[in-house]
């Protein structure tokens, strides 16, 4: 799915940097900020370690003895008392983190060796990454890692075949896949990605698609257009192409929202150009939500739409006749990256309410 020969070029540092900020909160001000003072930085207890960011990580032994602990951004943890899975919220409160793993002495060795028994030779990278988040969640059930929160607990984890399947609809062989956004009407940072036999061969960056365009318009509604001949003609015919302000897209894709998604594109706040079967859908699905959720609480709790079911059961028939991204994976992934997003940036002890289950 990811080629092993995979061209990845066009990319500054900067552009590189605001694409990433999208999906890492608080990037953009780690980067920025200081320099550790120490190579070996050590925390402890009684220190005030300022906002959230990074995961704590504990090592401990078969008695639940704390072997050594360390913050992944701020270093070495001293002082940590551990007393069991109820520690571990007061865990991420003391050491400001916006999560907590637990890990039993031994364990990763265990899962590296399970890991080799389950890999073959030629397996791709996403076969591998797959193959590690079993085992990991084989793990976690069975009590040697314990993470909190842990927002992904009752999303499947697909299998190589599924996610195929599913990346044979976002994007099928010799197409491409186009994402530009802007910032006050100049350009913030894109990418183009090419899949050539069954497998993402190549990813250009915004130095490149610059290049392919010439000097754009000011008007990113308009430019979208000369963007998708350009990446059409440089790099594969367009499948789809998701065009908008940065702060519009960052805003989305922490949205909880039912219908964010379909309202910014029937206002044209984004932009999909060209729009595939199944992104139609999802948009409709979305809009659907929407009104759902905003008749429930309108007349109370009394789901309104619930009450059409003949015709809900006529429009979800025709709907499965157009391939659904959510129900070849069996969850909806921007669903669960929504709730990851803001997860992440409102801490553990702030609870994200779903309007809508991820599995939906």
């Amino acid at each position: 799915m990811i080629s092993a020969d995979l061209k990845f070029e066009g990319f500054d540092s900067r552009s590189w940097t605001n694409l990433v900020s999208l999906f890492s909160p608080g990037l953009k001000d780690k980067l920025e900020g200081p320099p550790a003072e120490s190579d070996d930085p050590a925390l402890s207890r009684g220190q005030q370690p300022g906002r959230r960011r990074g995961t704590l990580i504990v090592i401990v032994d078969a008695d639940e003895r704390v072997l050594k602990a360390f913050h992944s951004s701020r270093g070495r943890v001293t002082d940590l008392d551990y007393g069991g899975l109820a520690d571990l919220a007061q865990l991420c409160d003391d050491y400001a983190s916006r999560r907590c793993i637990v890990l039993r002495e031994g364990v990763m060795e265990e899962m590296a060796e399970r890991l080799a028994m389950r890999l073959s030779r030629g397996d791709d990278y996403v076969t591998q990454w797959l193959s590690l988040a079993r085992i990991f969640r084989e793990m976690r059930e069975a009590g040697l890692v314990r993470l909190f929160p842990h927002p992904l607990e009752n999303v499947p984890v697909p299998s190589a075949g599924t996610v195929r399947r599913a990346l044979d609809v976002v994007l099928p062989d010799d197409r491409s896949l186009v994402v530009m956004l802007w910032d006050r009407g100049q350009p913030w940072t894109s990418a183009a990605l090419r899949r050539r036999q069954g497998s993402i061969d190549y990813v250009a960056g915004p130095d490149l698609v610059s290049r392919w365009t010439g000097p754009l318009g000011g008007d990113w509604r308009r430019d979208q257009r000369v963007v998708v001949d350009a990446v059409s003609r440089w790099v594969a015919p367009v499948h789809l192409g998701i065009f908008g302000e940065a702060s519009t897209v960052r805003r989305l894709l922490r949205s909880g929202d039912p219908g964010a998604w379909a309202t910014a594109v029937a206002v044209r706040d984004i932009i999909v150009n060209p729009t595939p079967p199944y992104v139609a859908v999802a948009l409709g699905a979305d809009a659907v939500r929407g009104v759902a959720s905003r008749t429930a609480r309108f007349f109370g709790g009394f789901d309104a739409l619930g009450a059409l079911a003949p015709l809900t059961t006529l429009l979800r028939a025709r709907v499965a006749e157009v391939a659904s991204l959510t129900q070849t994976l069996g969850f909806n992934p921007l669903k669960v990256l929504s709730s990851l997003l803001r997860r992440d940036e409102a801490g553990p002890d702030h609870p994200v309410d779903d309007d809508d289950d991820a599995l939906d």
